[in-house]
């Protein structure tokens, strides 16, 4: 049987999924030679809610409504975003926000954290989540492709399909669904990796693996309403923590979840800290 078939085959074991991965890699991973979007409709979805045992407080919960949004199948992988560096993305203002761009230059940067650095190969393999990129980078990368980050609200909506289950997959853990701490590698894994963990809406790695950058700066006093909520970054100062969703390989079992949060300064580069894209509708 083919890579391409039984990486996603939740009969295997994890190593053989792994094994597989690394096959569809070094062979040429169609997912990300040509990535897949997924069509999120517009309507209301719940928000918030209590965590796991030993979760952080809750945030309350609430039901919001979006507009009908794209949004990645899998996280955006090292392939993707070596076109964005051969395109000499790092060069060309036009992809940067303002406060990227001032972050661009001021650091002479020309590619992500742990980039070509033999230490961190591991990481570097082309279906691989790119890691090492802070929200500057990942939004240039996104208008690089004609998309952007998701909002917190979206994130969320996609992961939980709109209703008030825990995970993608449900209302409770499942073994072997997703990547985190004492389950699974220490460091990334290729993307799909973990077939159990998808969601209704055929999303992948939404929880696990590596936090996701979303559009939002991490407020908790914040007002953001009831309409396509947003907390938007250029209503707040330059260095303002933006808001990371879904944990990562070597975060605790509560972070793996629909409603985990994190907060990052929006310079930060981190080997657990990825991103995937949205698009709005007229986008497409």
């Amino acid at each position: 049987m083919s890579p391409k078939i039984t990486v996603a085959d939740i009969t295997a074991s994890l190593e053989d999924r792994l094994k597989w991965g690394a096959e569809l890699a070094a062979t040429g991973d169609p997912r990300v030679i040509k990535p897949e979007r997924v069509l999120i409709p517009a309507g209301t979805c719940v928000v918030g809610g209590p965590g796991p045992e030993n979760s952080p407080p809750a945030r309350p919960l609430r039901r919001i409504y979006t507009n009908a949004f794209f949004i990645n199948r899998y996280p955006v992988s090292v392939f993707e975003y070596s076109q964005f560096i051969s395109a000499s993305g790092y060069k060309k203002k036009r992809y940067w926000s303002d406060a990227g761009w001032t972050w661009c230059t001021e650091n002479a940067a020309t590619k992500p954290r742990f980039w070509g650095e033999p230490e961190w190969a591991a990481y570097l393999v082309s279906n691989h989540p790119v890691v090492g990129v802070n929200v500057y980078e990942a939004e240039a990368y996104a208008a690089f492709v004609g998309a952007r980050l998701p909002t917190e609200a979206e994130w969320e909506k996609a992961c939980r399909n709109g209703d008030d289950r825990l995970y993608p997959w449900g209302h409770t853990p499942v073994e072997d669904a997703c990547q985190m701490r004492n389950y699974g590698p220490r460091g990334t894994v290729p993307i799909g990796t973990f077939p159990k963990g998808q969601s209704p809406w055929g999303l992948f790695d939404m929880v696990g693996c590596v936090w996701q950058w979303c559009r939002d700066v991490a407020d908790d006093n914040a007002s953001p309403g009831n309409n396509n909520p947003f907390v938007d970054p250029e209503d707040y100062d330059e260095g303002a923590a933006r808001v990371t969703r879904g944990g990562a390989w070597n975060t605790l079992a509560w972070s793996v979840c629909a409603v985990s949060r994190n907060a990052y300064p929006p310079t930060a580069q981190f080997s657990n800290l990825g991103f995937r894209l949205a698009w709005d509708i007229d986008q497409e």
